[in-house]
């Protein structure tokens, strides 16, 4: 008996929580919308366009620095308001405000990364460790700048490439090795122009160099050592200045 009434109490403080939770989960779904979303598509569109018009050199470029977020602002008529850029040698922040009905709501900012891109030597094929670099193994490409000088084609004629280099790949002087074409000890052939006049020696070379390097050679007839430019193969030239006679 006492458990039944003690039921028939309780009931009417469950109706009135049940009752209370769904208005309450009414008014939550009923709430007005006091906001909206700006999405950071919308606001990189301006700011893109106002970056990438600040570089004009056909050598250097902007890239987004970060992906910016959607913004929430008040309703009402949203305008996109660009402030003064602040542009630096690798950087560039696009900042903007975010008016609704007149009043700026927000000010949030756009960051680039500028790019400088160079003209240099890269394999112009896929390239095996100790290959002779010739003109057709090399070309000028233009690659993104790591901060390094670009390297001329010709620097590297006559080098041999140490490590297999993909198509495409830079290649630095460092990265390759001396074709020594004169051998220290060896005997080599010595080339002295003197104006239209060339003459020739058989010379002992004092040390080895590559194609366009300078090497001494020692020359027995004369006992006279001289100082030339690798020519080719086991070659080297002598060009005397006007007024001394070759020995």
């Amino acid at each position: 008996m006492l458990r039944r009434l003690f039921a028939v109490m309780l009931l009417p403080l469950v109706v009135c929580a049940t009752t209370a939770a769904a208005l309450a989960a009414t008014t939550v779904a009923l709430a007005p919308l006091v906001t909206q979303s700006v999405t950071g598509a919308q606001i990189s569109a301006v700011t893109d366009k106002l970056a990438s018009g600040l570089i004009h050199e056909a050598d250097r470029a902007v890239v987004p620095a970060f992906r910016l977020a959607d913004q929430s602002v008040p309703l009402g008529k949203v305008e996109i308001a660009p402030l003064p850029p602040q542009v630096y040698a690798t950087y560039i922040a696009v900042p903007v405000q975010l008016v609704v009905d007149g009043r700026v709501a927000k000010t949030v900012t756009s960051g680039y990364r500028v790019q400088q891109f160079i003209h240099t030597a890269v394999a112009a094929h896929d390239l095996v460790p100790g290959a002779l670099l010739g003109p057709d193994d090399l070309t000028l490409a233009r690659v993104l700048s790591n901060g390094r000088p670009s390297v001329d084609v010709a620097s590297l004629v006559g080098r041999k490439v140490r490590a297999a280099t993909p198509r495409g790949q830079q290649i630095f002087v460092e990265q390759t090795s001396v074709n020594e074409l004169v051998k220290a000890g060896a005997g080599a052939i010595l080339l002295v122009r003197d104006g239209p006049v060339v003459l020739t020696a058989d010379v002992i070379a004092r040390n080895g160099g590559g194609l366009g390097e300078s090497v001494t050679v020692y020359n027995a007839q004369t006992n006279r050592i001289l100082s030339g430019t690798v020519t080719g193969p086991n070659r080297v030239e002598v060009t005397l200045p006007e007024g001394e006679e070759a020995e």
